[in-house]
């Protein structure tokens, strides 16, 4: 569970008296390249920063990359701060648990992005607050990093910020083509976390909730958005984060990593191209492919509940839904939309799948299943 949470419009004002209580001199900003300015952050937190040493650290690219972790790491150690305080998407708070924790550590920073070293040590504290409602970021232990196009995933108790600001006003300048993108990965990580090997009653309680309220308000939020879709977007990015904290991803994100490392696809949009092919694959499931230790009848129960979330009465019909949802929110369906075939997918699938969060699926897939699924939204 995240320390402390606090939610809604006008929340960002907070940061001043939070800084003040711990005595803050010294502040580490991680924020996005220009969504810092766009989503209205710098002018709201102008009055809690004005009079502290401030530097901002911005200079990394859309999905965090081990060198420009390193970049930051040196950089905090440079500047002498007392709080790291994350202003952004997904990509801007991962970065910034990253650095904070990889700044502290006596361990060689691949070594434990790797896990073949620990993190052994607490960081500053961490303050996030979300420019975005989509990654969840904000409510988890685990930040993603890629060295090279190969994605791993540090996973630490002390990567949960100590505060999390989610004021939905920071999200109202989002354009809809990224709100309909973030969205989306907000559902799929609700979707994955209900069907994970890992759920537990308390992930599905998020997940369900952060699917309802996905589903009521997404279309408004892309189309006409307004405070209440706004807010119902930000709160459900923020449940299935909650989710994902106790359960993991699956499938659908384990191949959307090379799909947006090797063809640029945005994570929500590459997470959400399988999704509905991956309900109806976990629905074929037998004893002899089975992941779930709590065995094929569990998990089947587990999809006819999803699906009665979602509204439908069969895995195909979900499947059809999912697909029509992305379309009316203005997204490619199918990979040869975007330009890629699916021989090239498949090749670089095959050889750069993560095998971590395969692994989580209710449902085990072999090369053929992946090739299956591929050439389905191909």
């Amino acid at each position: 569970m995240t320390r402390r949470r606090y939610f809604g419009i006008g929340q960002a004002s907070r940061l001043a008296s939070l800084l003040d209580t711990l005595g803050v001199q010294r502040v580490f900003l991680v924020t996005g390249r220009s969504s810092f300015q766009a989503s209205g952050a710098a002018t709201t937190l102008a009055p809690a920063l004005a009079g502290r040493y401030t530097y901002r650290h911005f200079d990394f690219r859309e999905n965090p990359s081990f060198e420009d972790v390193l970049t930051g790491v040196l950089a905090l150690k440079a500047h002498a701060a007392d709080v790291v305080v994350a202003i952004g998407g997904g990509t801007a708070i991962d970065t910034a648990k990253l650095i904070n924790a990889l700044a502290f550590q006596e361990a060689a920073a691949l070594d434990i992005i790797t896990g073949h070293a620990p993190v052994a040590r607490r960081g500053l504290p961490l303050i996030c607050l979300p420019t975005m409602s989509g990654s969840g970021s904000e409510a988890t232990h685990f930040a993603v990093v890629y060295v090279g196009s190969k994605k791993f995933s540090v996973a630490h108790p002390s990567l949960l910020p100590d505060f999390v600001l989610i004021d939905p006003a920071l999200t109202f300048s989002l354009p809809p083509r990224l709100t309909a993108i973030t969205a989306m990965d907000a559902l799929a990580q609700a979707v994955e976390s209900y069907w994970s090997i890992h759920s537990t009653q308390r992930s599905k309680r998020y997940a369900a909730a952060a699917i309802r309220l996905a589903l009521k308000h997404v279309a408004a939020a892309v189309h006409a958005p307004s405070p209440t879709s706004r807010a119902a977007m930000s709160l459900a990015a923020h449940l299935a984060g909650m989710a994902i904290n106790i359960s993991k991803t699956t499938a659908a994100h384990a191949l959307s990593y090379a799909l947006t490392s090797h063809f640029g696809i945005p994570h929500g949009h590459a997470v959400s191209l399988t999704l509905g092919q991956l309900f109806l694959y976990n629905t074929q499931l037998d004893d002899s492919d089975v992941a779930d230790p709590r065995g094929r009848s569990y998990v089947l129960g587990t999809l006819a509940e999803l699906a009665t979330l979602l509204g439908c009465s069969s895995a195909t019909e979900c499947r059809d839904r999912i697909d029509a949802a992305m379309r009316s929110l203005g997204l490619e369906t199918r990979l040869s939309e975007l330009g890629i075939s699916p021989a090239e997918a498949l090749q670089v699938l095959e050889n750069n799948v993560n095998m971590e969060r395969l692994a989580n699926n209710p449902r085990r897939l072999d090369r053929d299943a992946i090739r299956g699924i591929v050439r389905a939204i191909g």
